[in-house]
């Protein structure tokens, strides 16, 4: 018989997974029918979900301004593979213990696309069913959301990315836990570059006499910052496109049209166009994950600390100007190029103004 102790077992000393936890099913009864576990596997018991941390050291170059790639490499789209990877070895531990199971893809986003379509006929759950990370994670008691909407352990803080897995086997459920890490400074509303983490308005759930509750993001303005479009934090779109003002925090844009709009502009800039093989995390979660790092590191909420630079850092976050890096005056609507030498004074001019 499987337990809930042997697979976390399982998935920590073999796997190499850092969490896991267990909601059973009924916890997601009010869920909308697009994000219901049970619309995707009908018979599941329990909801498994897990975590890798985001390797700490992989934020230190998107705060410094000094190095990108190795939060996108190995933080984002790199340890969603990893994921994928234990979701392997987690599903086929659970068959080998004669139950079903569903691995759960790591993209979560086809809600932002607009209205689901129609179910494919009469009594058949809708398409495009997404479960929300997030949610799931909070449901299993593997700890809560922030008021950034960014999940939040014991262990790491803000520094974790999920997976899920369906599973008819009926698995102890762990206890739901809130009100615990995040304490409302709103330190990630202030140091988003986007703009996009109102400081008041809020998302809501109520499950088992828990109120999980975040903020009500502005999913335009982090799309757009997500995708490095952000002049006051994206150094690749601010080099390659310094005659525009692209202040995001004045967009209304929508996430959809953030989203074709990163697409179109990817291939203009040689960095991000190579990082768009996989998702795009192109901000480095400057507020969501870094800033609400900082403010439980300083605050001792978290139990994974480090002998050196115990604090993350204590630097005001950096920001670039929105405002055009060049003028008319210095390229007359042609081609702007700093390095170009300067061209020679004109001849004088006759009487007439001809040369």
């Amino acid at each position: 018989m499987l337990t809930t102790e042997a697979l976390r077992d399982f998935a920590l000393n073999v796997v190499g997974v850092d969490k896991l936890g267990v909601a059973n099913i009924e916890r997601f009864d009010a869920a909308p029918a697009d994000m219901n576990p049970r619309n995707i596997m009908p018979r599941a018991r329990s909801v498994v979900v897990f975590l890798k941390r985001i390797l700490r050291g992989t934020c230190r170059g998107v705060d410094e301004g000094t190095h990108w790639s190795s939060y996108h490499v190995y933080s984002y789209a790199g340890l969603s593979q990893m994921l994928g990877a234990a979701k392997d070895r987690l599903v086929r531990f659970i068959e080998q213990h004669g139950y079903d199971a569903t691995p759960l893809s790591a993209i979560a986003t086809s809600r932002e696309f607009g209205p689901a379509a129609p179910p494919a006929a009469p009594g058949l759950p809708p398409r495009e069913v997404v479960v929300q990370h997030r949610i799931a994670g909070a449901l299993a008691g593997l700890g809560e959301i922030g008021w950034s909407k960014v999940f939040l352990t014991r262990e790491f803080g803000p520094r974790q990315r999920l997976a899920i897995i369906l599973t008819d086997a009926e698995l102890e459920p762990d206890p739901i836990e809130t009100g615990v890490l995040c304490d409302r400074c709103k330190r990630c509303v202030a140091e988003c570059p986007a703009g996009a983490i109102d400081p008041e308005r809020s998302v809501a759930i109520e499950v088992e006499g828990h109120r999980i509750e975040w903020s009500d993001i502005d999913l335009g303005k982090c799309k757009l910052t997500h995708f490095g479009l952000n002049k006051l934090s994206g150094p690749f779109f601010a080099r390659r496109f310094p005659g525009v003002r692209l202040a995001v925090g004045e967009q209304e844009v929508t996430w959809l049209e953030a989203w074709d709009l990163g697409w179109a502009m990817f291939p203009t800039m040689p960095a991000l166009n190579a990082l768009a093989a996989s998702p795009v995390a192109a901000c480095g979660a400057r507020g969501c994950i870094i800033g609400c790092m900082k403010h439980l590191e300083e605050v001792g909420r978290v139990s994974n600390t480090f002998r050196t630079r115990p604090v993350f850092s204590e630097q005001a976050p950096w920001r670039l100007d929105e405002e055009p890096g060049h003028r008319f005056a210095d390229h007359k609507g042609f081609v702007w190029d700093p390095e170009a030498p300067a061209p020679p004074p004109p001849p004088p001019r006759d009487d007439e103004g001809w040369y």
